[in-house]
């Protein structure tokens, strides 16, 4: 009762505050990051290793198992998970939910490396990644046409266009796919190396030592020091034939060109990309964790058709974008989250058959939700289709607290009563009754806090929407119902005669 005391005795204030929360209600809304479900972490940390040539039996004896036995005794670990492949090992730490998985993904990083020694010689260095659904691409860059073969196109998306993308704000990544890398290919004759008593690791050894850049001190001339460099790094192919694996017997150098050839070729295609029948390659586009999506996209959009060095005749398109996904979901929700709002304001109206009345009770569907944005937004929920579906599902309960409310004040200035004691007294009635049945209605969800796993990432959003909405509603037909009833609310026999 004390709550709509003071609600009537600050009419102008409950106007003002109703004002602000519309306002910041509608800015809310539209800073809202934008998503297709809330921000989902799983905790599970990848361990990935490569080790050409070499069977499964072998790699899970000699690699996989020294890793699971040094990251099972990580702090939280729930269980390990393993899987070898010929040339691949990989192993799944999951925690315990909960646990900051940044912390883990540390730790499990420190374990790999005090087990490096023990790891046999010729693997690759194990790379340790942490599970993230930011991984998933918001868009593919096609890139196409220019009549540039597919090394050309590779090239230009991995120099000129990825770079430009990732300069995108919220943009984590661009990674290309498809095309041909290139690649300097020394196709040596075994007949020769055999008759050179050579072998490819001896021809290995002479260009590495052939192709670097060693620092070589510094120079000092009067008051100048000049740092000096010696970079013997290929810039062409054709040294590459000059280099001396070996002087013989007879003083002889044996050089590359006299073991082999060597071609500017490319590495093996193992993906082949084609746009409308030309050949092309894509651009993997990832956003940042906690970027909005629709925002990314569309800043990706923007940025396309400005970018530079780009030949002409070389097409730019984007073959899939999320955002259309999310874009039509959100839509769907909100229109059906509108559609509710109406029906529960045309069903007051068949039966309350009082368009005033109507309008009092529904002015709390609208204050609810803008309120539910508000504190979604200052939270760092995002608008996605649990707390939308959490709108919708709640919107029809929002009018109820103040449907008993204003039935309640009509049935008291229906007796003859003062206006002011009439609305105190009916508010005093139906206090404890409207309190009790809004928190028997939130208490229902009371259980999801207690779920683990995904799902509760996924219904948490749901609940706290609808439990915001509700007590909102609540706070609504304390305040802003007694006192649009004592502004515009008449005696049923005093709104007949009129």
């Amino acid at each position: 009762m004390w709550l709509t005391l003071l609600a009537l005795r600050n009419r102008i204030g409950i106007l003002m505050l109703s004002l602000a929360m519309v306002v910041l209600g509608a800015t809310s809304l539209d800073r809202l990051p934008v998503d297709l479900f809330p921000n989902i972490q799983v905790p599970v940390v990848f361990v990935g290793v490569i080790y050409k040539g070499a069977p499964p039996l072998d790699i899970e004896k000699s690699v996989v198992y020294p890793i699971e036995k040094a990251v099972s005794s990580a702090s939280n670990v729930e269980h390990v998970e393993s899987f070898s492949k010929h040339g691949i090992g990989a192993v799944q730490i999951w925690f315990n939910w909960g646990t900051d998985i940044n912390v883990g993904q540390m730790e499990v990083m420190q374990r790999i490396t005090q087990i490096l020694n023990n790891l046999p010689p010729g693997i690759l260095q194990p790379f340790v990644v942490k599970f993230d659904v930011s991984n998933i691409p918001v868009a593919f860059v096609t890139v196409s046409g220019g009549n540039l073969d597919e090394r050309a196109l590779y090239d230009m998306a991995f120099n000129i266009i990825a770079p430009q993308i990732e300069q995108i704000a919220n943009v984590a990544a661009a990674t290309v796919e498809g095309g041909k890398v290139r690649q300097i290919n020394i196709n040596l004759d075994p007949a020769l190396l055999t008759a050179r008593g050579l072998s490819i690791l001896d021809v290995v050894r002479a260009v590495k030592a052939s192709n670097l850049i060693l620092p070589s001190g510094d120079l000092k001339a009067g008051n100048l020091d000049y740092n000096v460099f010696t970079n013997n790094q290929f810039t062409a192919v054709e040294p590459i034939n000059d280099v001396i694996v070996k002087v013989n017997a007879q003083g002889n150098p044996v050089r590359v060109r006299d073991l082999g050839t060597v071609t500017d070729s490319s590495d093996i295609q193992t993906n082949i990309v084609r746009t409308d029948g030309q050949r092309s390659v894509y651009l993997r586009v990832n956003k940042q964790p906690i970027a909005n999506t629709v925002e990314v996209v569309n800043a990706l959009r923007r940025a396309l058709p400005k970018m530079f060095g780009i030949p002409p005749g070389v097409q730019l398109g984007v073959s899939f974008d999320q955002s259309v996904y999310i874009r039509l979901a959100i839509k769907n929700l909100m229109e059906q989250a509108l559609e509710g709002s109406l029906l529960a304001a045309a069903i007051i109206l068949v039966f309350l058959r009082n368009l005033t009345i109507t309008l009092i009770i529904s002015v709390a569907i609208p204050l609810s939700i803008l309120v539910t944005f508000i504190v979604l937004y200052f939270t760092g929920q995002t608008l996605n289709v649990f707390t939308l579906g959490g709108l919708a599902l709640g919107v029809g309960r929002l009018v109820d607290d103040s449907i008993v409310e204003l039935e309640n004040i009509q049935r008291h200035l229906n007796t003859g009563q003062q206006r002011w004691d009439a609305l105190l007294e009916a508010a005093r009635e139906v206090a404890m009754p409207i309190f009790a049945s809004t928190v028997t209605t939130v208490v229902v969800f009371l259980p999801i806090f207690f779920v683990v796993g995904i799902a509760k990432l996924l219904l948490i959003p749901l609940t706290l929407t609808i439990a915001i909405a509700l007590f909102t509603s609540f706070f609504v037909s304390r305040t802003v119902t007694p006192v649009l009833c004592f502004k515009y609310l008449k005696p049923e026999q005093e709104a007949h005669r009129s």
